[in-house]
């Protein structure tokens, strides 16, 4: 089978000018010396060594390879955070002191904790109650109720009545000190 090739007329063939192709070039880089280099290694350069030099990666000194760590404590297995509960004991560390709540005068109280004992606020900065790590003292600003209250003896308003367990009396003091009516024995 025969294959035809187009055929150009004169006239289309002339019309093709080769002036009219571009004609592209290589772009010429420039070696250029690295920061840590003074002078460029040129082709030559490269070229010169001898056939049986060899080059490899430089050496680096034995490592430990870091032992494997696994976390056998999550903090899912002590708290659900979905129902806010804590599922387990936790141990505490000595550590400075906690402050719950930002006071904001008029706004918001808050409650501080630390070893020396917890003192909160309320909005106005009044202290609503304290208790002192160290003696054990506790004062509170409000009601306290309970169903029962064991003590040795209790003071009641500015101390002109005191109930004593211990001794097994009730004394109320005049305004000299001296006690003006006494219910249970007198030693």
């Amino acid at each position: 089978m025969e294959m035809k090739l187009p055929k150009f007329t004169e006239r289309e063939f002339s019309s093709f000018n080769m002036a009219d192709e571009k004609i592209y070039t290589q772009e010429v880089i420039e070696e250029n010396a690295l920061p840590t280099q003074e002078t460029v290694i040129t082709s030559d350069e490269k070229s010169s060594g001898s056939a049986n030099t060899s080059y490899g990666q430089e050496t680096i000194e034995n490592q430990l390879v870091p032992t494997k760590r696994i976390a056998t404590e999550l903090i899912s297995e002590k708290i659900n955070t979905k129902t806010r509960k804590i599922l387990a004991e936790f141990s505490f560390t000595p550590s400075g002191a906690i402050r719950i709540g930002n006071y904001q005068e008029g706004e918001t109280g808050d409650i501080s904790i630390s070893p020396n004992g917890i003192v909160a606020r309320n909005i106005n900065g009044d202290t609503t109650f304290a208790l002192d790590g160290d003696t054990g003292d506790a004062v509170f600003a409000g009601t306290i109720q309970a169903g029962s209250l064991i003590t040795g003896a209790v003071s009641v308003g500015d101390g002109n009545i005191q109930i004593d367990g211990a001794t097994k009396r009730m004394l109320w003091y005049a305004e000299d000190g001296l006690p003006s009516i006494i219910i249970g024995t007198v030693s």
